[in-house]
């Protein structure tokens, strides 16, 4: 072989393992079930030992010992006891609450969500309190909660669970620092009591706290439900040209924006794993298909086998 033409064909043969690499779907499944502290992680969740493609940027979770699931948020640890993948919820606590289960419901820092950018959101179920530490004066507020465990060199720490307070205001009883908790707002009614009841102990606000709060977590379930209907698999890649991340739908002839090509084949497919699967129930196999599934479906000779029921979905408007 020519030594010119060896460059040349190294530089072909690189390119062609790159375009084979692409088009493979990543390595990483939705059927390969991943556990840590009894909990599934799956997409758009994935562990921080998972291939970056396999879940969201901003929804990596660490397994510790597999004994505790943590959603690092701007480097702060919060627990993750339940996911829920059909609401799109996650339902987490802050780490400093375990850690402090007895004595002082001591908390570093305030939950920061950027609502314009980030995939985690609040959800309706979450109300606020908030924590006034280390005061010098006496707060004098009626629904404020002195926290007893907390006291130390003469300065008193208190709850408020009635959410909210000002920077003027904290000031004003020299608090040395103020934080504002979420927490589910069904569970701090259960703490607070009806009114006039006894004000809720320094264990019932612990208690509270160790409880969580729940995040809404975007799915851009639309994109991969088209995705998966189609025969693919739900994914992200690194978009070069401006560093983020886009959606992927990886596919057999390689990665789509939205979904995969449908094909004769695929339809061929659905037909009989409609007809295995329905007829084992003893009911009749439903194909559903959209607007472009079934213009490839007559443009073929498929025939579905008796008592299979096609029905074309309408486009949404």
């Amino acid at each position: 072989m020519a030594p010119l033409l060896l460059p040349v064909l190294l530089h072909a043969l690189l390119l062609l393992l790159l375009a084979v690499a692409d088009a493979l779907p990543p390595s990483c499944s939705e059927s390969e079930v991943v556990t840590c502290a009894g909990l599934v992680v799956r997409y758009p969740f994935r562990l921080d030992s998972s291939a970056s493609h396999c879940g969201y940027p901003g929804l990596d979770l660490v397994c510790e010992d597999n004994a505790t699931l943590i959603l690092p948020v701007k480097s702060h640890r919060y627990r993750v006891f339940r996911i829920d993948y059909t609401a799109h919820t996650v339902v987490v606590s802050d780490a400093d609450a375990d850690e402090y289960a007895v004595g002082c419901p001591r908390l570093r820092v305030n939950l920061t969500i950027d609502t314009a950018s980030s995939w985690l959101q609040l959800t309706q179920s979450d109300s606020n309190v908030t924590f006034f530490y280390n005061c010098k004066k006496n707060i004098s507020w009626s629904s404020a909660v002195e926290l007893i465990g907390c006291r130390q060199d003469g300065k008193t720490s208190y709850a408020l669970p009635d959410g909210w307070i000002t920077g003027a205001e904290a000031y004003e009883y020299e608090c040395e620092e103020v934080v504002v908790a979420p927490v589910l707002g069904a569970h701090k009614k259960v703490i607070a009591g009806a009114p006039g009841s006894p004000p809720p102990g320094i264990g019932s606000f612990a208690e509270l706290l160790q409880g969580g709060f729940e995040l809404n977590y975007d799915t851009h379930s639309q994109l991969c439900d088209g995705c998966e209907r189609s025969g693919g698999w739900c994914g992200y890649r690194h978009n070069q040209t401006n560093g983020g991340m886009n959606f992927t739908c990886f596919c057999d002839g390689g990665p789509a924006t939205a979904r995969c090509d449908f094909s004769p084949s695929r339809l061929a497919q659905l037909m009989r794993d409609g007809l295995d699967t329905n007829t084992r129930h003893g009911s009749h196999p439903f194909i559903i298909l959209d607007k472009k599934e079934w213009s490839v479906w007559k443009s073929t000779e498929i025939v579905p086998s008796r008592g299979t029921l096609l029905r074309l979905d309408q486009p949404k408007a």
